[in-house]
């Protein structure tokens, strides 16, 4: 079995088959389906379908929760799921828009990179001398799939534990002090930015610390190092 990419396989008129060379039954659609089919293709991409996704999620789940969480939950499911929504609609369209966006400059028939150098598809070529404009097409998509694909990978590995929880969790705490606890929106933002600030002071400080004690074993094994040395030379002058 031959696999290859969407370079390289140029439209060729082929026979319809069918069971006992029967045609199929045609469906026609109206021509405005097809209109609407064709712009959501060209501009309802991952960046707007995680967009609303999220919206869709923020609206249904809390409501959900609210009817059919535990009487003494119902509140903090709300809150938690909301939170979760925003968050993950916040992160998800801004990096997956963040990643296309990159591998559109970074890839392309005149772009001299790297990058482009190592995700460039090489059958591109002999379609922009076939089809140019259908080149440049699949150029557009192909540059999309990949930055969706970095997207994913760095969701996966980095952003999901260390964008997505401290920001579900400030969310969840911004959302508690207007709901639960009848502040503005002002004065649980500013409570939270506090909270925020310390963990950060306080993170900044482990690192630190963390450092500075590394360096101190360092700067003992250096000493030890040295002070053998030392002993070792006046042994021999002995």
């Amino acid at each position: 079995m031959n696999i290859s990419s969407s370079f390289q396989n140029i439209s060729k008129s082929k026979p319809i088959q069918s069971i006992k060379k029967i045609l199929p039954k045609q469906i026609v659609l109206p021509e405005a389906v097809g209109g609407i089919a064709k712009r959501a293709g060209n501009y309802i991409n991952t960046p707007e379908q995680k967009m609303f996704l999220a919206a869709s999620t923020l609206m249904i789940t809390p409501l959900l929760d609210l009817k059919f969480a535990d009487d003494d939950k119902k509140v903090d499911a709300a809150v938690k799921s909301a939170s979760k929504a925003i968050a993950g609609g916040i992160t998800g369209v801004s990096i997956r828009a963040g990643f296309q966006l990159m591998t559109k400059k970074l890839v392309g028939y005149d772009a001299k990179n790297k990058f482009n150098v190592c995700f460039f598809p090489i059958s591109a070529y002999r379609l922009l001398d076939i089809h140019p404009e259908l080149a440049k097409a699949r150029m557009e998509q192909y540059c999309k799939t990949m930055g969706t694909l970095f997207a994913v990978l760095f969701m996966i590995l980095f952003s999901n534990s260390n964008i997505d929880v401290p920001l579900t969790s400030d969310l969840q705490d911004l959302l508690s002090g207007v709901v639960k606890n009848k502040k503005s929106w002002i004065a649980s933002l500013a409570d939270v930015s506090t909270d925020r600030k310390g963990k950060i002071r306080a993170w900044v400080q482990k690192k630190k610390n963390s450092i500075i004690s590394v360096k101190n074993k360092i700067v003992k094994i250096a000493n030890i190092i040295m002070s053998d040395e030392q002993d070792t030379k006046k042994q021999g002058d002995k």
